[in-house]
């Protein structure tokens, strides 16, 4: 989500974040169409000071819908240390390659449940996440061995 539409959605303004916080508007212009993953924690501090939340609490409002991976984990209860583990190790691999993987989509997986084909439940939710796995691993052997990666499309 970008900046300005989180504060639309909280009926708040970089002017308004701004005038409060003390930070001059000009920061927060030059921060609108940056990626917000990487903005300095007193821009959360400053929005959070204007919303009455912690700037830990902005930081994982803006960027819960980023990351499908982690909206699937927690949407399904997955709770296999081992499995979530690894598959977090794969994606802080990535990110240090400035590779994103954060965008992977599960509509298959829904449309399978939502047509009966499959009942969604925890053996269902493993097999999704042993497939990712395995794709996370092939295309971290492609960026090691030098070939630019590509995520097989996993819906």
């Amino acid at each position: 989500m970008k900046l300005d539409e989180y504060l639309k959605l909280n009926n708040t303004t970089r002017y308004e974040v701004a005038k409060i916080s003390g930070i001059p508007e000009t920061s927060f212009k030059s921060i609108r169409n940056r990626d917000v993953n990487n903005l300095s924690g007193r821009f959360y501090r400053a929005i959070g000071l204007v919303l009455g939340k912690t700037g830990g609490q902005i930081y994982d409002e803006i960027t819960a819908d980023e990351n499908t991976v982690f909206n699937f984990l927690g949407k399904h209860h997955v709770h296999d240390k081992e499995r979530v583990t690894e598959l977090l190790d794969y994606m802080l691999y990535f990110k240090k390659h400035d590779i994103d993987v954060t965008n992977v989509s599960f509509n298959r997986f829904e449309n399978e449940i939502e047509n009966g084909n499959i009942s969604g439940d925890e053996d269902d939710v493993l097999k999704v996440i042993d497939n990712l796995i395995e794709n996370f691993k092939n295309m971290k052997e492609n960026v090691e061995s030098g070939n630019l990666p590509t995520l097989e499309k996993i819906d």
